[in-house]
């Protein structure tokens, strides 16, 4: 836990000069003010984070964690456990839909074996095998890791992080059957909320199998009372390794001056951990799609975040949050190429 004081302790807030720079420019645009919305919010928030003037951001990496759920004993995922290793490599091989959107896009991919149970047999470049454990244990029965645990997968995610920070920008998504069934407990035990705005169908649960999950969670935060634990603790009793993993990712990205982007449920609810961990974080994090999962609307007000699009998507992955990447482009090159009116009238008159 010192080690994790320490980084924390390095991460500072938005370059609040060049925020303000970044509007008043903003503002001089041939334009009425405030008239491109999210693309002026972008604009700003990424010179807050990188600096004035905006540079382009043409190195974009996308990075999935991938981890199997002891959970899915409990019956509360519609999807086979083998999934998670059958999906992940189909994303190395560029087959899987996050596999394609980043070969399309132009973003650099790679997945992190944090603990998928049946490992993915062959090498691959992009692969980075980090196993903290063959998957968490079943949170119902016994927490799901030790705090130990969850901070190595923590870490792991710093780690991917610094390791990569020559890119300008990153995304993150996560594979891991029951996961929903982790995120959804997470955001329970930090805002006691109504399971049935919480809790959702994930891949595609009956409506018993729906009303078992929520009794599941519930009694396991009742259990081991998480509405009054540390966001470690947290994570260590009701998470995943996924999850501890795109955290990770979150504090590595505000250590190292670098915007990520957020994609659905898992990936905000990861996002909302971070924050609870490091508050500063928020300075470096933009929310992309609306998720279909019932538990997103919460989780991003309890970010004060608004997701700029919704597509009805629901997969994971990252796949929301890639797509968002020439929205991010757009912004850049309106607070860089747009003309003040002064600037028209010389051209033009």
């Amino acid at each position: 836990m010192e080690r994790l004081k320490k980084f924390l302790s390095e991460i500072t807030g938005a370059d609040q000069e060049a925020i303000k720079l970044a509007q008043e420019e903003l503002d001089r645009k041939m334009k009425p003010q405030g008239s491109l919305g999210t693309l002026e919010d972008i604009a700003v928030k990424l010179a807050g984070i990188s600096g004035y003037p905006v540079k382009r951001m043409p190195n974009r990496c996308h990075i999935v964690a991938a981890a199997d759920n002891g959970i899915v004993a409990q019956g509360v995922a519609s999807c086979p456990l083998e999934y998670t290793r059958l999906v992940s490599e189909a994303m190395l091989n560029r087959i899987a839909a996050i596999g394609l959107l980043t070969k399309k896009l132009g973003i650099d991919f790679n997945l992190i074996d944090i603990g998928i149970k049946d490992t993915v047999p062959r090498d691959y470049p992009n692969l980075y095998r980090k196993p903290v454990m063959l998957g968490t244990k079943d949170f119902y029965v016994e927490p799901a890791m030790t705090q130990e645990e969850c901070l190595k997968a923590i870490f792991v995610g710093i780690e991917m992080i610094e390791s990569k920070k020559d890119f300008d920008i990153f995304s993150n998504g996560e594979m891991g059957i029951g996961n929903t069934s982790t995120s959804s407990a997470i955001l329970y035990s930090f805002t006691k909320g109504n399971i049935d705005r919480i809790v959702g169908r994930g891949s595609g649960l009956t409506d018993d199998a729906l009303n078992k999950k929520k009794r599941v969670i519930m009694e396991a935060c009742e259990k081991y009372d998480t509405f009054n634990m540390d966001p470690i603790d947290v994570l260590a009793h009701v998470g995943g390794l996924d999850i501890a993993c795109m955290v990770g990712m979150y504090l590595g990205a505000a250590r190292y001056k670098k915007p990520m982007l957020i994609d659905g449920f898992i990936s905000s609810v990861a996002a909302l951990a971070a924050c609870k961990i490091e508050p500063k974080v928020k300075d470096y994090i933009i929310a992309t799609h609306m998720s279909e999962e019932p538990g997103m609307e919460l989780v991003l007000e309890e970010l004060g975040l608004k997701a700029f699009f919704n597509m009805g998507m629901r997969l994971g992955e990252g796949t929301g949050a890639v797509l968002a990447y020439p929205i991010v482009d757009c912004a850049i090159e309106i607070i860089n190429g747009m003309k003040t009116p002064a600037a028209v009238y010389d051209m033009f008159l």
